[in-house]
């Protein structure tokens, strides 16, 4: 007889962690799926144990002591040693699954203005991880727990990603622009930098698939179109005389209300998923310090533009 909560980011592998406690005969109690309010789910264990279940599992997010506090006194009141399983998912990657159970789901990112029509409890915008992350109380045994034990997460690899690929900033990394306002608006504006056609062919003929990353925040200020951005694109790829499947955020920032902003790592999943890339054989090159951490996230090797381009 027992009770066991497992506290986690939103997207932080509760579900696939729940499953060896119901595999041994718990009963899960999860508010997404019964509905109503966090709150309402020690009266439905209270309920549930009248009936004889005695063995319980619940894995909502459990953000601080006070979501916690309710299921702890359900737990002293019915006899039961309640125990917490902490998985100790980095922001990082409770971001990446987020992305990836949202393309398997949709076949794609949602954009922001999506999200508040859209009821799905797993499928949710950024400010979600941030708002958990700012709200987040480490549990501990002086709240009532028997044993907190941390788990860290492990993201297991799916033998069928075995593809690589080499993933490309654009702007300062492929191309420059000639435009005053710094985004290339029209093709004429744009201009290949030196040594990047032979070396991105180089690559083609080792088996990489060539992919772009981009964020064009110049679009949601204005400056210039999606249909602007996209000859710009193509543009590039013609003077490269290369095919480079790319992706942009088109989104602007603050708030961050995407996930295909680097460094989020919205279009590294993408393309992960689309191309059935294993991260570790990929390369992402760019020129920021927000592309290196959008690698890093990834999983992915990353170089600057200038030291890459002069390997």
């Amino acid at each position: 007889m027992t009770i066991a909560l497992v506290v986690a980011l939103p997207a932080g592998g509760k579900t696939t962690y729940v499953k060896e406690y119901t595999d041994k005969g718990y009963h899960r109690v999860n508010r997404d799926e019964l509905g109503g309010k966090l709150s309402d789910l020690p009266k439905i264990v209270e309920d549930l144990h009248s009936k004889g279940i005695e063995k319980f599992v619940l894995d909502n997010t459990y953000v601080n002591k006070e979501s916690r506090k309710g299921i702890i006194e359900c737990a002293k009141k019915l006899g039961l040693p309640i125990h917490c399983v902490w998985l100790t998912t980095s922001f990082e990657d409770a971001q990446y699954n987020a992305c990836q159970r949202m393309i398997r789901k949709m076949g794609r990112l949602l954009d922001p203005t999506e999200f508040k029509s859209i009821k799905d409890p797993n499928l949710f915008p950024p400010v979600a991880l941030f708002a958990y992350k700012k709200n987040f109380e480490k549990p501990t045994v002086d709240e009532g727990f028997q044993t907190v034990v941390q788990v860290p997460f492990v993201r297991i690899k799916d033998p069928k990603y075995c593809n690589k690929a080499l993933i490309l900033d654009y702007d300062d990394t492929l191309r420059v622009t000639t435009n005053p306002s710094g985004y290339p608006i029209k093709p004429s504006d744009v201009k290949v930098l030196p040594g990047r056609k032979e070396k991105l062919k180089e690559y083609v003929k080792k088996g990489y698939v060539l992919l772009g990353a981009s964020n064009q925040s110049g679009v949601a200020k204005g400056i210039l179109t999606v249909q602007q951005a996209v000859d710009c694109f193509e543009e590039t790829n013609r003077q490269l005389g290369v095919d480079i499947d790319y992706m942009f955020c088109k989104h602007n920032i603050p708030p961050v209300s995407c996930y295909c902003r680097k460094p989020q790592v919205g279009i590294a999943v993408h393309f992960i998923e689309k191309y059935r890339l294993n991260p570790s054989e990929c390369i992402y090159v760019g020129d920021l310090k927000t592309d290196e951490t959008f690698a890093q996230r990834s999983g992915m090797k990353f170089y600057y533009a200038d030291e890459f381009f002069k390997r």
